[in-house]
């Protein structure tokens, strides 16, 4: 059970190589911490058009609008309708698997009270524990 965030979807651009970008979509979610990004259900890639600028570390944004001239886009003009119609196949694939219906207020506080938000940093200390903990031989 989730809570998606309406029309909201998150963009990180990373670099591809030196003059080139990739865009990644995901779907915006609420929990108890917050609107985060669920990095789980890549929803639609793309890769941007060549930029002579040098490449800079990966970034992320939030973005609402098929529109390429939407202020989403302001700081990235040259790619702005590169990630305007990656938005809509973004869009296009998340309403096609997503087929649930909307929560109800109910169901959203429920899912509020019941998430458990891991901070990044620990979430590789949580696999390491479970792997030491499967591979640690049991003494009688």
């Amino acid at each position: 059970m989730t809570a998606f965030v309406s029309g909201a979807l998150a963009l990180e651009l990373q670099p591809h190589s030196p003059t080139r970008w990739i865009a990644a979509y995901y779907p915006m979610v609420t929990t108890p911490a917050g609107r985060w990004a669920d990095v789980t259900w890549v929803l639609h890639q793309c890769l941007l058009p060549a930029t002579p600028a040098p490449v800079e570390p990966a970034r992320w944004l939030e973005v609402r609008s098929p529109d390429p001239a939407h202020p989403n886009y302001a700081g990235h003009r040259a790619w702005s309708e590169a990630l305007a119609a990656g938005y809509v196949a973004a869009r296009a694939a998340h309403d096609a698997e997503n087929v649930e219906e909307p929560l109800s207020a109910q169901d959203v506080q429920r899912l509020r009270e019941n998430t458990v938000v891991v901070p990044v940093g620990q979430l590789s200390e949580w696999v390491l524990d479970d792997l030491q903990d499967q591979t640690t031989p049991i003494h009688r």
